[in-house]
């Protein structure tokens, strides 16, 4: 991208621009200067004077510089970027070991070898650079004389196709990515081989590190030219390369140097990084790797109309490219504020013959790109112009200086900082007025580049009036289908852009790969039956049912079902005697216990719901929870009421055995509507005051019995309460097993974190079902790991939640329960118990956590940039959670519910069964345990 081109393609839409004392002079033919034009330059019109100034500057002050002929063989510095380059390739850097080049594969019928090969050899004799070569000192030299270059040939006509493939593809591999010894003449490497006695594969390596693109485009504008017409003689060259690199500091401006310096010096410490795409390696852990391209095209039709919607907005043809790019790379970055490497062109006009020389001219512009706030593509793309006329103005440095600076002060090391480059090479061809033609040595059929410390390099070019893109890329860096997917939805946007004027004022474009959203549509279509229930009407459906069968089991008691209705019956009557209704708090300050069972059951079957309380809480803590919970009813234990201290207009009620019900009806004591408040509870508050989550029936109930019938849990099963009742996992502890009809098994207060205990009660008591935090269990399999002797244990399920699941611990469980069924669940307190689940089967040893899994019924799981846009498989984002389960916000608390929770999936843009990730289960979890969990509302 040369920075004279902007002003130059904004001249081929006829918009002359001037600059006449200090003001902006627009000169426009009828009808091209649209409103949206006429904005874009005055909002950029200090921008636009500075370049025109600068450009004025260039091409009327610089002096010309003459040939030194006497020293022409003399070496002379490399320049920042083929030094760069040259260091690159020695291995000391991540991702080095490889040599800037370009390698490129024709088939041809016909072809006079002879003839190229004498073309060639004119061009030798021609461009000073193709005799060059780089001294161990780290100068480079141009040599007087050099042997005559002759295309080695391989003859495969005699050969088999199967074989002749081998021995082309062997071939292909090794030029494609061979390090010419730069010390050596020459560094390129031209070879043919005979197909058959018609066509011919041509194989052209060429070392970039001694020119740039633009002198690869006019080495074979002059090699066909000399091949076509062998008489032809062009005008000899009165400079050379190093003509130039010896006189390009010395003639520029001290004023301009210092300008650009301190430009960008001063905004490195604001410089955004490089984009974060998902990687698999570490780059430094790459030691043998291979540059993969991915290459397509827009026809010329296709092309006309993108060039003419961006002339429309005021773009430059470079500029809808790199703004497209941007585009992705946001969707696929972590971060939507990153820089792009920017290639740049730059040949000061020292010389009338500066146009035709070959050398490496090449320049780099960090351009930083800011796509965090939702805008059209327009707003974006008129967005980096401006920022790149900027940069463009401030060129007057090497690109490299200011990345080695950037290096310097974030001690990033031998890392690669900008690895992904933008390379333009729309306009180069003015220099004939036309595409460069390749046509004369057939058909292009492979191609490649690399680049030291590159893993992304993304080239536009035109050839025939279409363009031709290529993405340059180290694949192995990368997940699999990653570069594949970036690349598909790039060449989507851009046909998009061309046919569509609604892509460029739209603020969201559908840019996921089409198989991901099928796949999520799949995974997130969770619909079932909603069970109408209330969480203590599953209950009273078992005690119809088997009223003798054991519900809760303690070292004090046990009680059946009916005994555990009867006194659950008889304090809801008392609670309501006391003033209880629906969707108001009743608090449960109570030890662990028969009677929490009873408390909570009793306030539901009230028509209240529960708040839990843990009595060990400071009071000033205490108090909070129950004002902040308007809290006017208490249910708690004899010998915790004479120390409790309550807030005044608190009432307290016990729970004993002496509150039961001998005859209770089943008919409700309230109206019953699964769409009331079941209970309240409060977050910690290590980030601050606590916030009261609240749960409804319909979504405590929709959990409970898709766990139920997923792990088939029945009468038969015994779970071992080990939650707190503050921790939302008792909730199915309590109503989970109930439900089912099976045995809740309590340990006593002082054991809750004894596995001695716990190990004696899972034997004594025939336990089936585990659910605590992954730790809880780890504690289990050590302390059982450490016993002589061991009776098997009966579990056939556990269910682990709540925090990090260490890999090994499967396979520990196993040792001592080899039939269980061990679950990974998550989700969020604020999402009824669990949203999503994983049953672990086999744990890779290659996997670097469990994964996360699917969303439960009725639920599903989104993953959102900052901008609420979904992310494709693989990169980092914000875990949302839908469906029925969410709570209904944060009790009492209108601002932090409207700040957590978003309601209307269509107020975004989304289908309401639409996003998940749905690739979750195929995803390491260490991508995702990041993410910020946020519920999201239906």
């Amino acid at each position: 991208m040369n920075r004279n081109k902007l002003l130059t393609e904004l001249k081929q839409q006829g918009i002359k621009l001037s600059v006449k004392n200090e003001r902006l002079i627009i000169e426009a033919p009828k009808g091209v200067l649209t409103p949206k034009l006429r904005n874009s330059l005055a909002e950029h019109k200090l921008d636009i004077i500075r370049l025109l100034e600068q450009t004025e500057i260039n091409t009327t002050s610089v002096p010309v510089i003459e040939s030194d002929s006497t020293s022409r063989y003399e070496p002379f510095p490399l320049t920042d970027i083929q030094q760069a380059y040259w260091i690159g390739r020695s291995g000391i850097f991540e991702l080095g070991d490889v040599a800037i080049s370009g390698y490129i594969e024709f088939e041809t019928e016909n072809l006079d070898l002879s003839r190229l090969s004498a073309a060639w050899q004119k061009l030798i004799y021609r461009h000073d650079m193709l005799r060059a070569v780089v001294l161990p000192t780290g100068e480079q030299q141009i040599l007087e004389e050099v042997p005559d270059y002759e295309i080695s040939t391989l003859d495969l006509r005699e050969v088999q196709n199967l074989e002749a493939e081998r021995v082309l593809t062997a071939m292909r591999e090794k030029l494609s990515h061979q390090m010419l010894p730069c010390d050596q003449w020459p560094l390129f490497d031209i070879r043919a081989t005979y197909l058959d006695d018609h066509r011919m594969r041509l194989h052209i390596k060429i070392d970039l590190l001694m020119m740039d693109a633009a002198s690869v485009q006019i080495l074979f504008q002059e090699w066909n030219q000399l091949y076509q017409n062998p008489e032809i003689s062009f005008k000899p060259l009165e400079v050379s390369f190093r003509d130039y690199v010896i006189n390009k500091q010395t003639r520029q401006d001290p004023e301009l140097i210092k300008r650009s310096h301190n430009y960008w010096f001063s905004r490195l410490d604001t410089l955004p990084p490089a984009p974060k795409l998902p990687l698999v390696y570490f780059p430094s852990e790459l030691k043998d790797y291979r540059f993969k391209r991915y290459r397509a095209r827009l026809e010329h039709n296709i092309w006309e109309q993108l060039k003419q919607r961006g002339k429309n907005a005021g773009l430059t043809p470079s500029v809808i490219l790199l703004a497209a790019f941007a585009e992705i790379l946001t969707v696929w970055s972590k971060n939507p504020r990153f820089t792009i490497n920017l290639t740049v062109f730059e040949r000061l006009p020292l010389h009338p013959d500066i146009d035709r020389i070959i050398g490496d001219f090449t320049n780099t512009i960090l351009l930083a790109v800011d796509n965090s706030t939702l805008a059209t593509f327009t707003i974006r793309a008129r967005k980096i112009q401006q920022q790149l006329l900027q940069d463009l103005d401030h060129i007057h440095i090497s690109g490299v200086e200011v990345l080695r600076e950037l290096v310097r002060r974030r001690k990033t090391g031998l890392t690669a900082v900008m690895p992904i480059v933008f390379t333009s090479l729309l306009g180069l061809n003015s220099v004939n007025q036309r595409d460069l033609e390749l046509s004369f040595l057939g058909e292009e059929v492979y191609s490649i580049s690399q680049t030291p410390q590159v893993w992304l390099d993304h080239q536009v070019t035109e050839q025939k009036g279409a363009l031709i893109f290529n993405w340059d890329v180290v694949e192995e860096l990368f997940p699999l289908g990653l570069m594949g997917d970036m690349f598909g939805a790039y060449c989507d946007l851009l046909k998009c852009l061309a046919t569509s004027e609604s892509a460029w004022v739209e603020a969201q474009q559908e840019l996921l790969p089409a198989t991901q959203t099928t796949k999520r549509h799949e995974v997130n279509n969770t619909s079932a039956p909603i069970c109408q229930q209330t969480l203590h009407g599953l209950f009273t459906l078992q005690v119809k049912t088997q009223p003798q069968q054991v519900a809760v089991i303690t070292n004090e008691c046990q009680l059946t079902y009916e005994q555990l209705y009867q006194r659950a019956s008889g304090l809801a009557r008392r609670l309501q005697q006391s003033g209880a209704t629906p969707n108001t708090l009743v608090a449960v300050v109570m030890d662990k216990g028969w009677e929490q069972v009873v408390a909570v059951l009793g306030i539901l079957m009230s028509g209240a719901a529960y708040l839990p309380i843990d009595p060990n809480l400071p009071q000033q803590r205490q108090w909070y929870l129950l004002e902040q919970g308007q809290v006017k009813l208490v249910v708690t234990l004899p010998h915790l009421e004479s120390n409790l201290s309550l807030p005044p207009g608190v009432q307290s009620l016990c729970v004993d055995d002496s509150n039961a019900e001998t005859n209770p009806t089943f008919a409700p004591l309230n109206d019953e509507n699964n769409r009331n408040l079941a209970y309240v509870i409060y977050t910690s508050g290590s980030t601050g005051l606590p916030k009261g989550v609240a749960i409804d029936h319909r979504g405590a109930v929709n959990t409970i019995v898709d766990i139920n019938q997923r792990f088939g849990v029945g009468s038969g099963d015994r779970l071992l309460a080990l939650s707190a009742l503050n921790f939302d996992l008792s909730v199915y502890d309590i109503f989970g097993i109930l439900a089912a009809g099976g045995t809740i098994v309590i340990p006593p207060k002082d054991a809750v974190k004894d596995p001695a205990c716990w190990y004696e009660l899972i034997v004594k008591q025939g336990v089936t079902i585990w659910n605590s935090v992954p730790a809880l269990m780890q504690m289990l399999v050590e302390y059982l790991s450490a016993q002589p002797f061991i009776v098997p244990l009966s579990l056939r399920l556990a269910l682990l939640s709540g925090d990090w699941l260490p890999l090994s611990l499967p396979e520990q469980i196993h040792l001592f329960c080899s039939d269980i069924e061990i679950v990974s669940l998550g989700g969020a307190t604020e999402a009824s118990i669990w949203s999503i689940c994983y049953p672990i089967t086999a744990v890779s040893p290659d996997c670097p956590s469990i994964p996360y899994g699917k969303p439960l019924t009725n639920q599903q799981f989104y993953v959102f940039n900052e901008l609420m846009e979904p992310t494709p498989l693989w990169v980092t984002g914000q875990l949302y959670i839908g469906g029925i389960g969410l709570a209904l916000g944060y009790w009492k608390d209108d601002e932090k519910t409207n700040a957590s929770f978003i309601t209307g999936l269509q107020a975004i843009g989304l289908n309401p069964e639409y996003e998940a990730h749905t690739q979750i289960e195929q995803m390491a979890t260490h991508y995702i345990q990041e993410l910020q969990l946020k519920p999201l509302l239906p």
